[in-house]
């Protein structure tokens, strides 16, 4: 359009007339400057753009080179599985071949070991009746051989007999005559003198009274003599004795305070601090050895003793657990059975209290063991 180019020559000839042209040229070569800066970042940045665009894509190709190698290494290790799988069946497969080789290996041996071992029987079965048949000829001939020595001797012995028996007759014979003619002559003889004693007694009044007298003493001297000893056995057993329900006991029958004890002391028998012969479960054995120390320390101290119940089936150790407690803790033991307090009825109190008071003259202290407690305290 040429007015607009007319336009601008004479604004360019305005400005070059006023006197503020320098200062636009230089405002205006400013302008360019900057705008010219302005390009040359904007390339910068758009040279950025494309290098952060081609990193990126990089990156990207390095991730799926990554995921490449990864999906091949799992593709690898499936084969290597696969092909260790087909290994290990076939080395299966060879040792199940082997191993029915084996089996018919070892089948067939036995086969010939059993054919071996019939023939082996079938021989010596052989053997054996040929030698029970020899044996049987043997003893046939034995028993015949035997037979003829046997009649003979009878016979030998038949006779000797015979004789020996006649010549017995005849020496028993004049035994028992010569026996009866000594017992006849003793009872005539003793008879005689009887008859004198009671003649003499009838007729002397004294003699007879005297003679009665003597009897009837004599006679109640053996009665009261019989009488008084069992009253006072009785006695002694009932003060001094073990009581009659006790039937094992540490503690002597008869305890005299100037005899020592044969049972060994407490100090020997604490010298294991375990129960050696006795066979029981650990945490059980723990808790009885504590018990036992633990009465051991009563005893000392003049401590009331504690009461203990065992329960358990037969044979488990009760009564010997007992037993070892008492000796282990120092003291005598004393073992009773319940069965044998029940049928006493009324008395049963007092045969109980019999115990208690034998139980007080132990010098260590007394274990009373009861067993089968159930048969009498069970309500």
């Amino acid at each position: 359009d040429p007015e607009e180019l007319e336009r601008g020559a004479r604004a360019l000839r305005q400005i070059n007339g006023s006197r503020y042209a320098k200062l636009l040229f230089g405002l205006m070569q400013s302008q360019e400057e900057t705008r010219l800066a302005e390009m040359a970042a904007e390339k910068v940045r758009h040279d950025i753009y494309w290098k952060v665009k081609e990193i990126e894509a990089k990156r990207k190709m390095g991730e799926e080179y990554r995921e490449n190698l990864k999906q091949q290494s799992q593709i690898e290790a499936q084969r290597l599985r696969y092909e260790d799988e087909l290994a290990k069946k076939r080395k299966q497969e060879e040792r199940e071949a082997e191993r029915r080789q084996d089996a018919e290996l070892v089948r067939m041996q036995e086969i010939g070991a059993l054919k071996r071992e019939q023939a082996r029987r079938a021989t010596e079965q052989k053997i054996l009746e040929q030698e029970l048949q020899t044996l049987k000829e043997r003893a046939k001939n034995d028993r015949e051989t035997n037979k003829e020595n046997a009649i003979s001797n009878a016979k030998a012995k038949a006779h000797e007999a015979k004789l020996t028996e006649d010549y017995e007759r005849r020496m028993l014979v004049e035994l028992m005559n010569g026996e009866r003619e000594k017992w006849l002559a003793a009872i005539n003889t003793t008879f005689q003198h009887i008859e004198g004693g009671l003649r003499t007694l009838l007729t002397d009044r004294s003699k007879l009274v005297m003679g009665i007298g003597g009897v009837t003493a004599l006679a109640a001297g053996v009665y009261t003599t019989r009488e008084g000893a069992r009253v006072t056995w009785g006695y002694i057993n009932r003060i001094l004795g073990q009581p009659s329900l006790i039937r094992e006991s540490s503690m002597r029958k008869f305890p005299l305070p100037g005899l020592k004890a044969l049972k060994p002391s407490s100090a020997s028998l604490s010298g294991g601090a375990g129960f050696e012969n006795v066979i029981l479960h650990p945490s059980l054995k723990r808790r009885i050895e504590h018990l036992a120390r633990a009465t051991a320390n009563t005893k000392s101290h003049d401590a009331p003793f504690r009461n203990m119940l065992f329960y358990g089936h037969p044979g488990t150790g009760k009564t010997l657990v007992a037993r070892e407690m008492a000796r282990k803790s120092g003291l005598d033991y004393a073992m009773m059975t319940g069965g044998d307090v029940a049928p006493l009825g009324s008395e049963a109190v007092t045969k109980i209290h019999e115990i208690f008071d034998w139980a007080k003259k132990s010098q260590k202290g007394l274990l009373l063991f009861i067993d089968e407690a159930d048969a009498f305290l069970c309500e």
